[in-house]
């Protein structure tokens, strides 16, 4: 079974908000507090009914909110946990396409598809919950490297370093900001991005990213700019 396969027409039950346009569903036991509370923002919303379907079989205490009206992508749909500001994002096409490749550049936590099966929605559900964790299907490491999965994890052998300049560039820091924080050279800098451009195969610092949480590096998923900052001003 796929997330394309339990998309069917929406059944009469779940009560609609009209305010907001979104689905809420209980808990599934009376008076039970959820163990956590996701919001799916789908301009498609038979395929966010059926992702909330699947999510509500792998997390039956939880609470799913389903929006309709608020901030969504016509490629796909985003599951976030409440909270968090991390996502999954769901292609709306069967296979890996260019709006995986995009989600991953921009921050997800996970992408799917259509022919995700629900142990990989699980996974992803997993990887969202997990502050550091992140999860990117096989099939989608293949069609964003081109090449046998296992290249760029196998030479993605990264040092203590490497990790920590790999953190900082997800954080949005400058060479400069780099070389002050780890209390290095800004030509040490560059040796290290370098570097982790040769071992994740990229040519730029978003393709150094994408590449990088493709083959699951925890160090790529940190993006919470650190005070004074040039990530912090800007998105200030």
């Amino acid at each position: 079974m796929t997330i394309a396969s339990v998309i069917t027409p929406v059944p009469a039950g779940p009560k609609v908000d009209s305010e907001d346009m979104g689905v809420r569903v209980v808990t599934a036991r009376t008076g039970e507090s959820p163990l956590a509370a996701f919001t799916i923002s789908a301009h498609d919303t038979l395929l966010g009914h059926a992702v909330a379907a699947l999510v509500r079989e792998l997390r039956p205490q939880a609470c799913v909110a389903l929006d309709a009206a608020g901030d969504v992508d016509p490629a796909g749909l985003r599951v976030s946990l409440d909270g968090q500001g991390r996502w999954v994002f769901i292609s709306s096409h069967c296979g890996p396409d260019g709006a995986a490749v995009e989600a991953v550049a921009a921050g997800a936590c996970a992408v799917l598809n259509l022919d995700s099966r629900p142990e990989e929605v699980q996974l992803a559900l997993d990887a969202l919950a997990d502050a550091s964790g992140g999860y990117v299907p096989l099939s989608v490491v293949q069609w964003m490297a081109g090449r046998p999965a296992g290249a760029v994890a196998s030479r993605a052998q990264l040092s203590a370093r490497e990790r920590e300049v790999l953190q900082l560039v997800a954080r949005g820091y400058s060479n400069s900001e780099i070389a002050r924080a780890l209390t290095i050279s800004a030509n040490t800098v560059r040796t290290h991005l370098h570097a982790l451009s040769m071992k994740l195969e990229a040519s730029g610092r978003l393709r150094m990213l994408a590449n990088a949480r493709a083959a699951a590096i925890p160090e790529a998923f940190e993006s919470t700019p650190l005070a004074g900052s040039r990530a912090e001003r800007v998105s200030a």
